[in-house]
């Protein structure tokens, strides 16, 4: 048998061929590579997200800042633009919680940056966060202030004097939910007798929203009477009866109300977030009156 080798020419020819079919595989399966890394490190950052926000939930703020942070570099590193503004308005929720308003700030700023850019109807929802965001700032910083010296004989009283006007301030916004008025003079009258016996009916009867209003008032007459704690679980049900029921007003006053609580029993790290959210409700409603009503409330607060 006789072989036939291909001419000199044709060979190499056949072996250019070759070469470029192999770099044409290999660039195949680079690109296939290097999309599924930045498929992997996308879904890491939305883990990193998720575990932050569980955290934030928490209350375990400095957790939730190095998991946003670690998911705002690698949103960095993909350049991913709604992941970056979406961690950066996370991290600056998490530094507000923190009190490190100039680091939020600018934080909030870079995201809003981003949402304008990309024309996201997120933008104003962010704007108006910001809005609050810096009253809320402008209120607590004067913490930080030096307070005036005081006499030690006036201190106890012109404390006592400032909580009552903040439980005063509380009980203004009551008449905005839905049937305080059937026990508005109950509630004037201190009748804690007729509140409790009728919690018990509502609470029988499944009664929710009634449930929760008289909740919210007996852990409100707990403070007054300096049972902290145990005012703190009938708040916190009150609220949660209220979320169940889907009474946004009644989410929003319990939230205040849960404020002021925390910061009498020396509970701050959430103030920001309670607060936050109960004036971003009453904005949402156009409950003008109660919004001031609660940037009072947080104004006393500081000075007490």
């Amino acid at each position: 048998m006789i072989k036939v080798y291909p001419s000199g020419g044709n060979f190499f020819m056949l072996n250019v061929l070759s070469i470029f079919d192999s770099l044409r595989d290999d660039r195949s399966a680079l690109r296939h590579y290097k999309k599924k890394l930045h498929e992997y490190q996308e879904h890491e950052a939305e883990v990193l997200i998720d575990i932050g926000v569980i955290y934030l939930d928490r209350g375990e703020i400095e957790r939730a800042v190095g998991s946003f942070e670690e998911a705002l570099e690698t949103y960095r590193k993909l350049k991913f633009p709604e992941g970056v503004a979406y961690a950066s308005e996370l991290l600056g929720d998490s530094l507000m919680a923190q009190r490190e308003f100039d680091r939020a700030m600018k934080c909030y700023s870079e995201s809003l940056s981003i949402y304008s850019e990309i024309n996201s109807k997120v933008a104003d929802e962010l704007r108006d966060k910001i809005y609050e965001a810096g009253k809320i700032k402008e209120a607590l910083s004067s913490d930080d202030t030096e307070p005036e010296p005081v006499k030690r004989d006036s201190q106890s009283t012109d404390i006592q004097s400032e909580t009552q006007k903040i439980f005063r301030l509380a009980d203004d916004l009551m008449g905005i939910i839905d049937s305080f008025e059937s026990y508005g003079k109950c509630w004037e009258d201190r009748d804690i007798d007729t509140l409790n016996s009728n919690l018990e009916s509502a609470t029988i009867i499944r009664d929710r929203p009634t449930e929760a209003l008289l909740n919210l008032l007996i852990g409100r007459y707990r403070m007054e009477e300096g049972e902290l704690y145990d005012a703190l679980k009938f708040i916190k049900r009150s609220n949660r009866i209220f979320r169940e029921s889907g009474d946004s007003a009644g989410i929003a006053v319990s939230l205040v109300i849960l404020g002021v609580l925390l910061f009498l029993i020396d509970e701050r790290e959430n103030l920001y977030n309670v607060f936050k959210e109960a004036l971003e409700i009453f904005r949402a409603l156009g409950l003008e009156d109660a919004e001031k009503v609660t940037m009072n409330i947080i104004n006393t607060l500081t000075r007490t």
